[in-house]
């Protein structure tokens, strides 16, 4: 498809903004506007944009994952003192007795306070922390890639839904003037049949055609009203009307610029590549999961105790204030020799995943490339419609002129008349709507592509 276009010139060559049939005056809207419009107001698309706030908070809570703990604890206490001696398995709530075996039980009690700082810091995991920070990162990838497709798609719906709306209007006008065409004809025939000229059947036959004229032109109507309200609701506005851009109805696009676009990847594409990231980092995490830990420990604690050396139990309040510090340092090794089984397992699962996703992918684009060599078929194809399109016209036009004179002179029937007048109308539509229907292949290839400025590069300057 090298060259401009082959397509013969629209009649007029004209580009104006259509007005959406509508009382007073539509607000003009341009498909370039149309597009950024909902780029900026649909709600969808807003949603999205805060999943990827989201993820990037995501990032922020494992770098956060980096840094060392540190508790404060603070405790104060009254109760008995009696200790015994023996062993307690770390099961459950146990509450601790401290201090020397007790001769005999008392119920006598006592003030104590305890004040603890302890602090664990975790600087070598041997790349578990990288791991669960690659990961993050590639969340945040396939928010932003799972954005990007969602406003591609939703920018296809847009100009499918402001084409179709363009179409509708034309076909619309058509049927506007058919029917003023037919209701001219209806008086044609009832005053030849008033006369004697014809017979009173005719009549009939042409009421059919005003009425059947007119339910084309309500539907067209009601296609309309349907289309604005779709094409609203996907800008995120109220229902309004448009004087939309006649260039894509009065200009054929310039082939010669839709080949020298470079391959872009698809947004859909896009999105299954960064999924695919996204469990390679899972697996990563999760190998990684069941190396050692190493811990730094650090602690100091302070502690009051109203018991007194000689194991005398002071009165008042004078356990509350601490009369011992302690601190202790440390180092801790965190390693579950056991794990290795559930890991592995969970790996597995992850790298079936990444191949399930691996085969989506190679579906994907499979039906994208075919739905590429389908959009440029479409495209020849409406191409050499365009050829015939003006020849079709010229022809029902002299076709239903010389049928209009045959019949108002006698020598014609209506039968010849309505195929006429049917030749016409079909001719009138598709003269109409030929180059719609090459914006709207083009719009397909697009939309397989994933390149919008294939699109608007097809315009003539």
């Amino acid at each position: 498809m090298g060259g401009d276009c082959a397509y013969p010139p629209v009649a007029g060559g004209y580009r104006l903004l259509l007005s959406s049939a509508a009382a007073g005056q539509p607000n003009p809207l341009t498909l370039q506007e149309a597009l950024r419009t909902a780029k900026q107001n649909y709600p969808a698309l807003k949603a999205k944009g805060e999943l990827v706030k989201l993820a990037s908070e995501g990032v922020q809570l494992t770098h956060t994952q980096r840094l060392p703990s540190l508790r404060v604890s603070e405790q104060l206490n009254y109760g008995t003192t009696n200790a015994t001696a023996g062993i307690l398995l770390p099961f459950g709530t146990i509450i601790p007795t401290t201090g020397s075996f007790a001769n005999e039980a008392s119920f006598r009690g006592t003030f104590g306070s305890t004040t603890t700082l302890y602090s664990e810091w975790a600087p070598i995991t041997f790349g578990q922390y990288q791991a669960r920070l690659n990961e993050a990162r590639e969340g945040v990838q396939v928010a932003v890639a799972d954005l990007a497709n969602d406003d591609f798609a939703h920018q296809i719906r847009v100009a499918q839904t402001y084409l179709e709306l363009l179409a509708v209007e034309q076909y619309q006008r058509v049927q506007t003037q058919d029917v003023d065409r037919v209701t001219t004809l209806g008086q044609i025939v009832g005053r030849l049949t008033e006369n004697g000229l014809r017979p009173g059947v005719d009549t009939e036959f042409a009421n059919a055609e005003v009425a059947k004229a007119k339910l084309a032109l309500f539907d067209a109507q009601d296609r309309a009203v349907r289309l604005r309200t779709q094409l609203a609701t996907l800008l995120g506005l109220r229902t309004q009307a448009w004087q939309l851009d006649s260039v894509f109805i009065s200009q054929l696009p310039v082939l010669s610029t839709i080949e020298s676009n470079q391959p872009t990847l698809h947004p859909q594409l896009a999105l299954q590549q960064q999924t695919i990231r996204l469990t390679d980092a899972r697996i990563a995490v999760l190998r990684r999961s069941y190396r050692p830990r190493v811990s730094l420990l650090g602690a100091t604690w302070a502690r009051g105790s109203g018991i007194a050396p000689n194991g005398e139990i002071n009165g008042g309040l004078s356990g509350l204030p601490p009369n011992r510090l302690n601190y202790a340092l440390g180092v801790g090794l965190t390693f579950d020799i056991l794990d290795y089984t559930r890991i592995h397992s969970l790996t597995r699962q992850e790298v079936y995943r990444a191949q399930s996703q691996q085969d989506e992918y190679q579906q994907v684009k499979l039906e994208l490339d075919n739905q590429v060599v389908l959009a440029d078929q479409r495209l020849r194809l409406v191409g050499l419609q365009a050829e015939q399109a003006p020849i079709q016209l010229r022809a029902a036009s002299r076709a239903y002129r010389q049928q209009t004179l045959l019949y108002d002179g006698g020598l014609g029937d209506l039968t010849a008349l309505t195929q006429a007048l049917y030749n016409l109308r079909k001719a009138e539509i598709d003269q109409l709507l030929i180059t719609n229907q090459a914006w709207q292949a083009l719009l397909r290839k697009t939309a397989a592509t994933g390149d919008f400025s294939l699109f608007f590069n097809a315009l003539r300057p």
